[in-house]
């Protein structure tokens, strides 16, 4: 393909302007943001383009990064403490019962369309994802399902109006994690009249009541600007523009040649050049991730014990930290992080031992569960995530140490969301993935990616699909105490379940770092590893 285009302004032509035109596939001159390089613009590098801008509907990064600063959530997390706290509702209180939650929502709070936030659009929001007669809750097209709400808010019951600013949420049981599911972005509050005049084209042309407003998705570019009507504190920067430019070479020389201001994922060798960069600065966000090997339970040899161990056992996870991350991640022995709340260092653990992994094997092998001349399919994605900065070669080392067993390997590398389509479906006999955590509660890891009710086709999370009723009477357990101590317990059980059936093979826990220009203030990270860019402002 070419094309010819001419330069708008001759002071406003720079690096970032020629690399944004030539990412997004030659767009004209009147696509290309006349702001582009202006010192109110902030422009952000990013592995993969957005998958839709609906926020009840994704669940990558990259969407829920832009979701973020386009719409809001009743609570949300202080950025300084982690403590939950008001967002567009200022107060809430709960029933003796435990199963009645009522809001009283923030005055004066309109979407980008003019239409006034109040307890009826509360109430659409969320029905239009709990009833599935809602007109709205089927839509055309790609990504129509509501990721989240099988797997981590089916118990609510109702939602209910009481007045223009009064709204009152039913759930079927005390349920300890939910005022931390209240911050998730797939649970934000949307403009009923935009999604009612768009429909299916809503997770094109969003509308929410956030500090920036959607303006244009051109290719791989997305571009917002700030809300002129925004309730709350106005960020200082006035458009963001997020582009995705897979190549993470080519992230690192757009951010070193001023091209961009903020690049994601630098890879783990190019983060030594950038933090000796005077030019570049780097920000850590606190480890809440893990990348994990999943083992398809639902099919055979995956089914029995004795060849999940014998997996776990051949994973050297150490070359795997120390090569696949250049060090910036720790190994895993749990899915929780150490610092995460709930964490436990199981009693059974699997030190790298090849001999023990092929006695295992062979046991299987005599009884009929294991044919080592079978293929054996191991999916992974080829787009760069916060859980894993370079998925081949990852996947590349797990591949040698899986062959070094006896496994026949066959490897499905995929664009991230063809490779999302295949696990949730069930394709792979093994396939490495990972998980960002959306709140700070040990649920959202431990129940959403190792329940029984996750483990559906076509939406899964547990993608072991590891249906276990033990471990799922101990996180329901979990889910229904209000003690903090006693859930911790039902944690490390669960913890201790896990690792005795070896579902998985918990890899590694990365250092989410972003590197910025240097010449940004203001740069902090939040709990899922993105900036939050209301308080990001250009040094004179």
């Amino acid at each position: 393909m070419s094309c010819n285009w001419v330069p708008f302004t001759a002071t406003l032509v720079t690096v970032a302007a020629v690399t944004a035109i030539a990412m997004t596939g030659c767009d004209s001159p009147s696509s290309t943001p006349a702001f582009i390089r202006d010192t109110k613009t902030l422009i952000v590098g990013r592995p993969a383009a957005a998958l839709g801008l609906d926020p009840g509907r994704v669940s990558d990064s990259e969407s829920v990064e832009i979701t973020r600063q386009l719409f809001e959530t009743l609570l949300k997390y202080n950025a300084d403490n982690g403590t939950i706290e008001a967002g567009l509702a200022t107060s809430w209180e709960v029933s003796k019962s435990g199963t009645l939650w009522t809001f009283t929502l923030r005055d004066g709070v309109f979407f980008h369309d003019g239409t006034a936030l109040d307890a009826e659009a509360v109430t659409f929001s969320f029905e239009r994802q709990r009833d599935p007669n809602h007109p709205f809750h089927r839509v055309a097209g790609e990504n129509s399902r509501f990721t989240y709400w099988a797997s981590t808010f089916r118990n609510i019951r109702r939602v209910e109006a009481v007045s223009r600013l009064r709204v009152v949420i039913e759930i079927d049981r005390p349920f300890a994690p939910f005022e931390a599911n209240l911050t998730m972005a797939s649970v934000a509050i949307v403009s009923p009249t935009a999604v009612a005049s768009s429909g299916a084209a809503f997770s094109r042309h969003p509308v929410g009541s956030g500090p920036y407003r959607f303006l244009e998705w051109v290719g791989d570019r997305i571009v917002l600007e700030r809300n002129p009507t925004y309730w709350g504190p106005r960020p200082q920067m006035e458009h963001l523009i997020f582009q995705s430019i897979p190549d993470p070479h080519h992230r690192r020389v757009a951010l070193e040649s001023g091209a961009i201001d903020v690049a994601y994922q630098a890879p783990p060798e190019g983060l030594r050049f950038i933090e000796l960069n005077p030019n570049l600065a780097t920000y850590n966000a606190p480890v809440g991730n893990v990348a994990y090997l999943a083992m398809n339970t639902g099919r055979r040899p995956w089914s029995d014990r004795r060849v999940r161990r014998a997996i776990n056992f051949a994973i050297d996870r150490r070359p795997v930290v120390k090569i696949g991350y250049q060090g910036f991640a720790e190994v895993a022995n749990s899915p929780l992080a150490p610092g995460q709340g709930g964490y436990h260092r199981a009693t059974t653990q699997y030190p790298y031992n090849v001999e023990q992994a092929k006695q295992l094997l062979a046991a299987a092998a005599r009884d009929g569960v294991f044919d080592p001349k079978a293929p054996v399919t191991l999916y992974a994605p080829s787009t760069p995530r916060p859980y894993l900065r370079d998925p081949e070669l990852v996947t590349e080392i797990i591949a040698v140490q899986l062959r070094a067993i006896g496994l026949n390997i066959e490897l499905v590398i995929q664009p991230l969301g063809a490779h999302l389509f295949s696990i949730r479906n069930a394709e792979h006999d093994l396939c490495i993935n990972g998980w960002v955590a959306d709140n700070a509660d040990p649920d959202n890891v431990l129940f959403t990616l190792f329940s029984s009710d996750n483990a559906v086709l076509g939406v899964a999370r547990n993608l072991a699909f590891f249906r276990d009723p033990a471990l799922n009477e101990i996180l329901l357990a979990a889910r229904a105490s209000q003690n903090k101590t006693a859930r911790n317990a039902f944690y490390a059980r669960a913890q201790e379940r896990i690792a005795e059936q070896a579902p998985w093979v918990p890899l590694a826990h990365a250092q989410i770092t972003v590197a910025v220009s240097a010449d940004l203030a203001g740069v902090k990270l939040t709990e899922t590893g993105h900036l939050d860019y209301r308080g990001v402002f250009r040094r004179e």
